[in-house]
């Protein structure tokens, strides 16, 4: 199986957990809702694929102190130098790359995971993409805003379901191994995200159900 090395799962957990912590703290959160955007922010994907899709053994945020010393590592600091590092440019570029690099990795993850559940094609992505932005969107259901997964903007939950696609794709269809091909789909999901960002492709409201104000 695809394995996501520690050296790679840690570091974007804990910039996950500081990037809601910090979104927490410009609401004026206390201690306790730091914490608690932290930890959804940084793990909400994993505990809707175990909580609700493959309900098996409980979530891996349960079965192991790591995640949970991390977010608190997350909040902690943001707590006490918060204000210096949430408009840095190494900051926010940091956060922008952990959010590219990992839709393709977690999204091929979960897709492993419900892959070991023997679900259908289609459930392996819907899988996949919900273990890369459900965090996300547990984070903004909690903070009362629109998912920004489900607004017009940049490619996310389509760049993690092109990394799904492009995995099953290669796996299945030209039998490589799953390390190469979950790298490419890393890769490709990366590529993706990236461009939509750089050269503004984004989405756009469905057109003749939806009339935006004047």
């Amino acid at each position: 199986m695809f394995q996501l090395p520690v050296y790679f799962d840690y570091p974007a957990t804990f910039l996950w957990a500081v990037s809601g912590a910090i979104l927490a703290a410009r609401r004026g959160y206390d201690i306790a809702g730091i914490f608690a955007i932290a930890l959804v922010t940084a793990t909400g994907g994993g505990v809707f694929r175990d909580g609700i899709f493959l309900q098996g053994a409980p979530p891996v945020l349960l079965r192991t102190p790591i995640y949970l010393e991390i977010v608190a590592a997350g909040a902690v600091l943001v707590m006490l130098v918060g204000r210096y590092i949430h408009q840095t440019p190494l900051f926010i570029r940091l956060i922008g790359a952990a959010d590219a690099l990992g839709l393709g990795a977690y999204a091929v993850v979960g897709l492993q995971l419900a892959a070991s559940k023997g679900m259908a094609p289609a459930a392996l992505c819907l899988v996949g993409v919900v273990n890369a932005v459900g965090g996300g969107v547990l984070r903004d259901v909690l903070m009362r805003q629109e998912p920004e997964v489900f607004r017009p903007g940049t490619l996310t939950a389509s760049a993690a379901l092109a990394g799904c696609l492009l995995y099953l794709l290669l796996t299945r269809t030209f039998n490589i191994d799953a390390t190469p091909a979950g790298w490419s789909a890393v890769l490709l999901t990366f590529v993706v995200r990236a461009a939509s960002i750089f050269l503004h492709l984004e989405t756009r409201p469905v057109r003749g159900i939806y009339n935006p104000p004047e």
